[in-house]
C-alpha cells in the first residue's frame, strides 16, 4: 500500500513584474503523514521559544532568530522542491502571447507555469517513492485560490503531460490556521534569501545551505529537481553568488 503524505506549497518574493522582487520562489514541502506530529511539535517549540503566534520567516527580527528556526526544523523529516524565477530576465511580450484570455495577467501565467514545473517534480518524487500526496496550498483568501486548484486539477488530467497522478486531494488553507504551511514558508524564504540581494548588497546563503540535505535529489542531483530554474537563462553564474557573499 502506498504511503500517505502531504504536499505543502508556499512562495517567497513578489511576482509583480517590474515592481516586485528580482527573485521569486515557489516551493513544495513533502512530508509523510506519520512524520507530521513531530514536525508540528518542533514548530510549536520554536514559537514558544521566540514568543511567536506564527512563524513568518521574512518577519523574523534578525539573522540569529532565522538561524535558530532553520536549525530546529532540521530535526524533522521532509523533502522540498523549489521553482526559481529571475523576474529581470522575463520576456513580457512572449508571455502576453501565451495568454488564454485578454485579461489574464502575465504574473498569473508565470505563476501557473511555475506551478506546473513544481507539480511535475513532486509527482516524480511521489511516484518513485510509492507515495500518495494531498496538496495543501497557502491561501490568499481570494478567488485566485479556487482558480489555482482548478488549474492543478486540469494539469493532472491533461493528456501528454509529464505529471504522474499521485495525488488524492487539493485544498487551500491559511498559514495561520495550518501550521505546517509555515514549514513551507521557511523553506521557500530560505531559498529566496540565497538569491535575492539585500539592501546592503549581500546574499544570505546560510539558511538554504543548512537545508540542502532536504532537497529532492534524483540520480544524485538536485539540479532541475530540488532546484529548478524557470528557464536555463535564469540560472545565475557562480560569480553572482561569490560576488555577493561575505564568506566565500
Amino acid at each position: 500500500m502506498s504511503t500517505k503524505c502531504t504536499v505543502y506549497i508556499d512562495e517567497a518574493g513578489d511576482l509583480g513584474i517590474g515592481r516586485g522582487t528580482q527573485w521569486f520562489v515557489l516551493a513544495a514541502v513533502i512530508i509523510n503523514k506519520n512524520a507530521e506530529a513531530h514536525a508540528r511539535s518542533v514548530l510549536k517549540t520554536i514559537k514558544k521559544d521566540l514568543n511567536l503566534d506564527n512563524i513568518h520567516f521574512r518577519k523574523l527580527r534578525n539573522f540569529e532568530q532565522r538561524a535558530y528556526v532553520v536549525n530546529k526544523i532540521c530535526d524533522s523529516d521532509f523533502q522540498y522542491i523549489n521553482i526559481i524565477l529571475d523576474t529581470s530576465k522575463l520576456d513580457i511580450n512572449k508571455l502576453k502571447a501565451t495568454r488564454n484570455t485578454l485579461t489574464e495577467k502575465p504574473s498569473v501565467i508565470l505563476y501557473n507555469h511555475a506551478c506546473r514545473y513544481l507539480i511535475e517534480r513532486v509527482s516524480w518524487l511521489l511516484r518513485d517513492t510509492d507515495r500518495i500526496g494531498e496538496i495543501v496550498l497557502s491561501s490568499r483568501g481570494t478567488s485566485r485560490d479556487t482558480e489555482l486548484i482548478d488549474y492543478i486539477n486540469k494539469l493532472l488530467t491533461y493528456p501528454g503531460n509529464e505529471i504522474a497522478n499521485q495525488f488524492s486531494n487539493i485544498c487551500s488553507k491559511t498559514a495561520e490556521s495550518w501550521d505546517m504551511l509555515q514549514l513551507a514558508d521557511i523553506c521557500a524564504t530560505s531559498m529566496f534569501y540565497y538569491h535575492e540581494i539585500n539592501t546592503y548588497g549581500f546574499l544570505l546563503p546560510c539558511h538554504a545551505k543548512k537545508l540542502r540535505k532536504f532537497l529532492y535529489q534524483r540520480n544524485g542531483s538536485v539540479d532541475k529537481y530540488g532546484i529548478k530554474y524557470y528557464s536555463d537563462e535564469m540560472k545565475p553564474s557562480q560569480n553572482y553568488f561569490s560576488d555577493h557573499m561575505v564568506c566565500k
